[in-house]
């Protein structure tokens, strides 16, 4: 469907306008190409995107990440962009003055969004589409599932649907209803191929009290069929995770409906021995396929382009038997590409690497015993000044951020403004959280860690997350820089409190540290952070690597 059609039929049906997310049942959960209606629609790629149509005009709402990509990708004739913080609900409140009738599939928005909307916005009317004008939203491929050994997982689904038993008897409940796919893959040590680069399983699960779990994956009809024999019993679900469509049916059979969250999501969030170890040696192998490629990078023959790089990096990673692809698609951007925050090259956008700038490359893979994401800002020979002295600004950024100490009780917005006010004494900023959550051979964002303005979530030991701090500068060039970290506990004098210890193993580029504006504990820092790497990956490479590594992490 065009979006003239959709437009046609949203007048068909007497609707003032009609909401097009890019997702579908599996809320949150990334979408194939072929079932991203959001990009069917506008052209806008980006992963956060939502459409608000009318039968004369639309909007796409997304978020500062975006901000030259939609104006890009989309026909300032048709779709009006609109860049903002708010969500769907507060921007209508913001927008609308008069009463509309707004329709939208009630697959594709949670229990939690739409009764926002009902509450607030009183004026309006929110009718839930039950001919789904666009259809289901799911491919129709059948994905391979496969269980991920204990050796990996570090604990059995079994024991896992035994702590989910016991929360059930402990708050009263016949049953939960789990609608986030990760944590279903999560609970029952299962993955699959569905997305090419997140191995989860794309299934809602019911689990009752007994230990049973009925699975879910496109059929919603047996969905229906399960949930009926429920009727007059209590069943547990999270609002903001859970397809309103659930709850009508619910409500449909009877059945008492109780707004718990998910527990299992911090359990996943909290990495067991086995799990760290895991990170551990994935990061470990993924540093040496990224030192292998920056070695070939700065001697690398003529014609390289960021698509050349891509392939070529995702070959080196490839060698190692446990890698099973990438956690997202690379983002290589030179020059003014890098700028735009979430790029990816195209063979029509393609750039060659030239020297005089700088190349943002962030990337990771997807081992079965880890997930790794990393970026490096890398220099293209001599680059100028201005973006030496942004890089410094940058990594002063991520050193305050990656080694602070916290107490037990710090929410993530704490960690972001740590790295913030860095960049804000240059008057930089960026439009994207510092970090986000990691999972174990899954989403390679994961909630609920979040090192953002909006990040509420309570860090704990031993949960994973980025640290990825930036500067764009508009038609020039980009700068992020980002490792991964686990949540440790404090040294001897501060046992208390919290710090982050580094999973991420690839050296920085000293070719962009102007040194004269980092303090005597960030240089401390740099070179310990380079000790560590060369200690630990030196001895594993060939010796024209090694060569490369040992002169990139000699002290500044």
């Amino acid at each position: 469907m065009t979006l003239e059609e959709l437009q046609k039929q949203i007048a068909v049906h007497k609707w003032d306008a009609y909401v097009v997310t890019r997702g579908n049942m599996f809320i949150g959960q990334d979408v194939l190409p072929e079932e991203n209606q959001v990009k069917a629609l506008s052209g806008f790629s980006g992963s956060a995107g939502t459409l608000f149509v009318m039968p004369d005009k639309a909007w796409l709402l997304t978020d500062g990440r975006y901000e030259l990509q939609a104006a890009a990708e989309t026909d300032s004739e048709k779709i009006s962009v609109v860049v903002t913080s708010d969500s769907l609900g507060s921007w209508l409140q913001k927008k609308f003055a008069s009463p509309l009738k707004i329709a939208y599939d009630p697959w594709c928005h949670s229990i939690g969004e739409t009764e926002f909307w009902n509450r607030t916005l009183k004026k309006h009317q929110f009718i839930e589409d039950n001919e789904r004008l666009l259809g289901c939203r799911l491919s129709s491929a059948q994905p391979e599932i496969f269980e991920l050994d204990a050796e990996y997982a570090g604990v059995t689904a079994e024991e896992k649907i035994s702590y989910f038993c016991e929360f059930l008897r402990n708050n009263d409940l016949t049953a939960y209803f789990i609608g986030e796919s990760d944590v279903v893959s999560w609970l029952l040590n299962l993955r699959s191929n569905a997305l090419p680069d997140t191995p989860v399983l794309r299934a809602f699960a019911l689990i009752n009290k007994d230990g049973e779990v009925s699975l879910f994956t496109s059929d919603v009809n047996k969905i229906e069929a399960e949930l009926a024999a429920y009727k007059g019993k209590s069943i547990g679900l999270s609002a903001n995770a859970t397809p309103k469509k659930i709850q009508t049916l619910m409500k449909n059979h009877k059945i008492w409906i109780s707004h718990l969250q998910n527990p299992a999501q911090k359990w996943k969030s909290v990495k067991n021995p086995v799990e760290l170890k895991g990170f551990e040696h994935a990061h470990q192998r993924d540093g040496i396929a990224l030192c292998r490629f920056l070695q070939w990078l700065e001697n690398r023959p003529n014609g390289q382009s960021e698509l050349s790089i891509v392939s070529k990096l995702k070959e080196f990673r490839a060698r190692d038997p446990l890698f099973r692809g990438n956690s997202f698609e690379t983002i290589a951007g030179v020059g003014a590409n890098g700028a735009v925050v979430h790029y990816q090259p195209t063979a029509r956008s393609n750039r060659p690497l030239t020297d005089g700038t700088v190349l943002l490359l962030d990337s990771g893979a997807q081992y079965c015993d880890g997930t790794t994401d990393v970026t490096r800002t890398i220099a293209l020979g001599q680059a100028p000044q201005e973006m030496i002295d942004s890089y410094t600004q940058v990594l002063k950024a991520h050193i305050a951020a990656a080694s602070a100490y916290f107490p037990t009780t710090t929410p993530g917005s704490a960690i972001d403004t740590l790295a913030r006010a860095q960049l804000w004494r240059f008057g930089k900023d960026y439009n994207h959280g510092t970090g986000h959550g990691v999972g174990h051979y899954l989403n390679v964002h994961e909630a609920p860690v979040s090192l953002s303005r909006r990040g509420t979530a309570q860090l704990e030991a031993n949960q994973v997350t980025s640290i990825e701090p930036g500067y764009y500068k508009t038609g020039e060039y980009g700068i992020r820089i980002e490792n991964l970290y686990y949540v440790t506990t404090g040294d001897e004098n501060l046992p208390q409190m919290l710090k982050f210890a580094p999973l991420t193993l690839v050296p920085l580029d000293k070719r962009l540290i102007n040194k004269y504006l980092l303090t005597a504990q960030e240089i401390r820092w740099i070179d310990d952070y380079h000790r560590l790497v060369c200690s630990t990956l030196a001895p594993q490479l060939e010796q024209e690597v090694r060569i490369w590594l040992e002169q990139a992490c000699a002290p500044l």
